[in-house]
């Protein structure tokens, strides 16, 4: 394999040349992938892109350049990217978790990938790159081999709950791999449940299944989410620490467990979901299961 390599900034440039000298005669040149002209034995290569998804300049208030996340902010531009990949077939590139599902380009596969349950990106392969057309996702576990989850895997017929009183007594907490490919029928259809929410990523169900694409909780309480009411509940359940975490709603965590009057440890340990249930914010006191 010999690679040929541009970057607009300097410094990354050369440290990517120092990575390729175990290739024979592969290089990294300062350059700009608009400037980019592909051989004409277009068959025999392949491209791979990355553009800055960073302002250049502007930095948050921990000094660092804020990230963008708006196609039309990437450097090189999406219609760059798109133009690569129509001259040569065999083309990846990195992009944001948020990337929309109508900017797919035909044919092409968008892949989001997670790790340990954290979104690091989507991909897109083109040409014969392209393993599964549509929307996909591979979730990543250490200690484990990847999971992929394709359109075929998912089902039209995904329900979410009208009322409160549909919550099963498991919840599966959806990979967020998942949820941003928009595969969480998948696990509807896995586990024969339903959504709490649609799009937020939790699913109820009354049978208890092992999966490698959500994790599972036993419910034991469900409640409107007040932070009063909330305070009352885990005062009479002894509980002195506490996991917070939400779909679909915004809440400050830090407030809230001032709220609370409950820090991350001290007595018994709980888990918290905050998440709309047929609308309505709720709060879900549960145990982890898996």
């Amino acid at each position: 394999m010999r690679v040929e390599a541009i970057d607009a900034d300097q410094v990354t440039a050369a440290i990517a040349g120092a990575n390729l000298r175990p290739w024979p005669g592969s290089t990294a040149e300062v350059g700009l992938a608009e400037d980019f002209r592909p051989p004409a034995d277009r068959d025999q290569i392949g491209a791979w892109l990355d553009p800055a998804r960073r302002t250049t300049g502007a930095a948050d208030i921990r000094g660092r350049t804020r990230r963008v996340f708006r196609l039309d902010d990437i450097c090189p531009s999406w219609d760059v990217v798109r133009g690569i990949a129509a001259e040569v077939p065999a083309t990846g590139v990195k992009l944001s978790p948020s990337f929309p599902h109508n900017e797919i380009p035909p044919g092409a596969e968008s892949q989001w990938v997670s790790r340990a349950g954290t979104v690091l990106e989507c991909a897109i392969w083109c040409g014969p790159l392209v393993r599964s057309p549509g929307r996909t996702a591979r979730i990543l576990r250490p200690g484990g081999p990847p999971v992929d989850v394709t359109e075929e895997d998912a089902t039209d017929d995904a329900s979410a709950l009208t009322g409160a009183g549909g919550l099963g007594p498991w919840l599966y907490e959806v990979d967020r791999a998942l949820v941003q490919a928009g595969l969480i029928s998948a696990v509807t259809a896995a586990t024969h449940g339903r959504e709490l929410e649609a799009g937020v990523g939790y699913v109820t169900g009354d049978t208890a299944y092992d999966l490698p694409t959500a994790r599972r909780y036993a419910v034991l309480d469900a409640l409107p989410f007040h932070p009063k009411t909330l305070r009352t509940l885990l005062r009479k359940k002894g509980i002195g620490g506490l996991t917070i975490k939400q779909r679909g709603v915004r809440i400050n965590e830090d407030t809230l467990r001032k709220q609370l009057k409950i820090g991350r440890s001290g007595g018994d340990q709980a888990t918290v979901l905050l998440t709309p249930v047929a609308g309505r914010p709720t709060a879900l006191l549960v145990a982890a299961d898996l």
